[in-house]
């Protein structure tokens, strides 16, 4: 394809779903308000030359009072590049309209893009060239490039996972079966590593309790013979009033006493295993605008997890304690600036919110943020990976049972 005129939006799948599909050589967005400013339109120009590097951008201002004006100026760009084909999903009414009709009356290609079957449709003389288009498959690299940013990496690597595998999920089975309990058990692990771990050789050696300002926090014994049991500590023994083990490298104590990191990993080996996501990554750290400036001069931010199927996609924001309502601002926003209107923001925390905190579980049903809360987690991956893919809201409290 030579020429792909969009209907531009300021929503990255209208805008962008067509050019990356089709990788024409120019793409020319007509706008109804003023031209995007510059920042935007750099961000536009990175992600579609990051598709086809030799691509051309053009956006060509039709109005949006004169009726005659947005007809003229539509008609004009047709006229300029009358092999185009125009994507017709987004853009207001009135260049919608005039684009139809100059399509129409000048037999020019024409299509638009189904949600609900899920794929691009022909409107004039498309038809064939569709059946052979396959649409792309997104990961987090492209979901945040698509909305103007700059995959930067991991910030808790997931690539020691893979010689860890059998021992992390043997970990995160205890963490699963303790759920209520872990934070306090893992907040005591980070606090005593402080002083009682030597990293050098992995050996802990701490008192039973410790006083962490006005906190005290003990060691877990159930929990420390599941961790042993499961392979992430070694020569565990306490005499009454001190603990002592190794870790079994740095990577299981990373696990153990970053507060966050197995509900991170819960979530992500739940999905990545299912097989029912294209792509699945955790701890996707990114630049906000796609320039890396260096310093204080950058915007960054880390993504809990990333999930994505088709042009569809799910951004979970992971919280052991109770999230607060800027929390949940932060995810949807995050959702809808990265992932565009086929992504789905999720807050998985292990609060058990509906029963303790109802007006923040009425808050995220209400604004369509997806809840996995602790009662969610106690029952397993299967039931994580439902609500990802089909979620429910509960329509009243639950009842507490004595």
């Amino acid at each position: 394809m030579q020429t792909l005129v969009e209907l531009y939006v300021n929503e990255q799948f209208d805008d962008l779903a067509a050019t990356l599909a089709f990788r024409p050589a120019r793409t020319v967005f007509l706008t109804t308000g003023p031209i995007p400013p510059k920042a935007v339109r750099d961000g536009l120009l990175r992600f579609i030359r990051s598709v086809r590097a030799d691509a051309e951008v053009e956006f060509v201002e039709v109005g949006n009072r004169s009726v005659d004006s947005i007809f003229a100026k539509t008609a004009e760009v047709f006229e300029r590049y009358p092999d185009c084909a125009v994507e017709l999903t987004g853009g207001s009414p009135a260049v919608l309209v005039a684009a139809q009709g100059c399509c129409r009356r000048r037999r020019i290609r024409a299509f638009y893009y189904d949600d609900r079957r899920g794929r691009f449709r022909s409107i004039c003389r498309m038809k064939d060239e569709l059946e052979k288009i396959e649409l792309p498959k997104l990961d987090a690299g492209l979901l945040i490039s698509m909305g103007g940013g700059k995959y930067t990496g991991n910030g808790h690597s997931v690539k020691p996972l893979d010689a860890n595998y059998d021992c992390i999920k043997a970990v995160l089975e205890v963490y699963r079966r303790n759920l209520e309990r872990w934070n306090a058990f893992s907040e005591y692990l980070q606090f005593a590593c402080r002083n009682y771990c030597d990293y050098h050789k992995r050996y802990f050696c701490a008192p039973m309790a410790l006083l962490n300002k006005h906190n005290l926090l003990f060691a877990n014994r159930s929990i420390l013979r599941g961790l042993a049991e499961a392979g992430a500590l070694t020569e565990l023994a306490s005499d009454g009033e001190n603990v002592s083990f190794f870790f079994k490298n740095d990577y299981v104590r990373e696990v153990l006493t970053t507060v966050g990191m197995c509900l991170e990993l819960f979530v992500y080996l739940a999905a990545k295993e299912s097989g029912e996501f294209d792509s699945a990554d955790m701890s996707v750290e990114f630049d906000w605008d796609g320039v890396i400036q260096g310093g204080f001069n950058d915007t960054v931010n880390e993504l809990d997890v990333v999930l994505t199927k088709g042009l569809t996609s799910r951004i979970v924001s992971c919280k052991s304690a109770r999230p607060s309502t800027g929390d949940l601002y932060e995810i949807s926003y995050i959702a809808s600036r990265f992932g565009g209107r086929h992504a789905k923001a999720v807050l998985a925390t292990a609060a058990e919110l509906s029963s303790d905190y109802w007006a923040a579980y009425m808050r995220a049903r209400d604004m369509g943020i997806i809840v996995i809360e602790r009662s969610d987690i106690v029952m397993g991956p299967e039931r994580v990976v439902e609500l990802l893919k089909e979620p429910v809201w509960l329509g009243e409290r639950p009842k507490v049972t004595v």
